[in-house]
């Protein structure tokens, strides 16, 4: 003979109960002309459980768990082009970032910059009549540098307003707006391609049928908040490889990234943050794992300060640390994404003696939030009621 708790039974009964409700109203609602009530009731039931399960349910008491806002989607736009002559390559991209939140708020994020690289490579050319083939395979170095900056806004309204009247300056900024703040980002990318392009067998340009493109690329940057904030952080990236074909979106298995940020201001530390974005499903699916520390706490400082300050050989141990001290007094947020890329680029060259190439991409990425947890110290993670329910 099993027992259960006096607590344990009320709540299978509560929930019993209103699954119950839910069926009824579900069917009854279309016969008197109300067919948005089951709708209604699904969403009240799923609150209901979010409630009970001990998930978090609403805005207010992500806010008060020191959960950040879900991206429910975001909007990525903008260019990039690059030329390259005597093996050096120059170029710039802008971008425009535009997400909406689960609290209601809307950030926009401008960013500009330019790259210089060198690249090399050895190619073999073979002819079919008039038509040449160009088949080949390189290396490239490339520098960046780029600012970036944010602005936050408090509801949709607000934004779409400074999206209809701004106007970019050269710098990236909007003359008469400030930013939120602001971030100088300075890195290096190492690439591989393989390219097989197409031409006249007597013409001196040729484009290019399809490419092969990976590499990875690290960066270090600075980032200032109007409340006197700073962060300083680390970027490394990988491309696993993308296929691009004329005027078509790339194909591949996206970028994986890892970012390091320490901020601090006032004279004190104030908050460790891990992130690391996996991209999965060929680049059409992205998990973004935030894992956050509040570094205004002795403890939590306390396992911060020999990754600072010890060297190599204790590195692993300081690290396993900290990522023990995160799960048990920090935060780590886990949002799962669809994401469209429909991106398309074009790329040629012009060769004589001297061999000239170009490229140029319109971007266009559109992501949408799928699924998000967070663990606050728990044994488990919780399911995010509060972006789910709008995304």
């Amino acid at each position: 003979m099993h027992t259960r708790t006096t607590a344990g039974q009320a709540t299978i009964e509560y929930v019993a109960a209103l699954a119950l409700l839910a069926a009824i109203l579900a069917l009854a609602g279309p016969a008197v002309g109300a067919p948005d009530v089951g709708k209604l009731v699904y969403g009240k039931l799923r609150l209901a459980l979010c409630v009970v399960g001990g998930d978090v349910c609403s805005s207010a008491q992500a806010a008060r768990d020191g959960l950040s806002p879900c991206p429910l989607k975001s909007d990525l736009t903008g260019h990039e082009v690059s030329v390259t002559a005597f093996s050096v390559e120059v170029g710039h991209r802008w971008t425009l970032l535009v997400t909406p939140h689960s609290d209601g708020s809307v950030s926009v994020v401008r960013t500009g910059g330019g790259h210089v690289g060198a690249a090399t490579g050895i190619g073999v050319e073979f002819g079919a009549g008039p038509v040449t083939f160009d088949a080949g395979l390189g290396a490239g170095a490339r520098g960046r540098v780029q600012a970036a900056f944010g602005w936050e806004f408090k509801d949709q309204a607000a934004a779409k307003r400074f999206l209809e009247h701004a106007t970019f300056n050269s710098a990236g900024t909007v003359v008469g707006q400030q930013p939120t703040w602001v971030s100088v980002e300075n890195g290096l990318e190492l690439s591989t391609m393989f390219g097989l392009e197409l031409g006249a067998k007597r013409a001196r340009d040729s484009g290019q049928l399809v490419g092969f493109s990976g590499g990875l690329g690290g960066a270090i940057g600075g980032r200032k908040t109007k409340g006197g904030l700073y962060t300083l952080y680390g970027r490394a990236t990988l491309d696993g490889g993308d296929v691009t074909l004329p005027l078509m979106p790339s194909i591949g298995p996206g970028r994986e990234e890892w970012v390091t940020e320490y901020t601090f201001g006032h004279g004190r530390a104030r908050e460790l943050v891990l992130r690391h974005g996996e991209p999965s499903r060929g680049g059409k699916q992205l998990t973004e794992t935030v894992m956050r520390l509040d570094l205004r706490e002795p403890a939590n400082l306390a396992v911060v300060a020999p990754l600072l300050d010890g060297g190599f050989p204790s590195a692993k141990a300081n690290f396993n640390a900290l990522l023990a001290r995160i799960v048990s007094d920090g935060i780590i947020e886990t949002t799962v994404s669809s994401v469209q890329d429909d991106t398309t680029g074009v790329s040629g060259s012009l060769a004589d003696e001297i061999k000239f190439g170009g490229e140029a991409k319109r971007i266009n990425v559109h992501k949408q939030l799928v699924s998000a947890t967070a663990l606050t110290g728990g044994p488990y993670p919780r399911e995010r009621f509060d972006c789910v329910a709008q995304g």
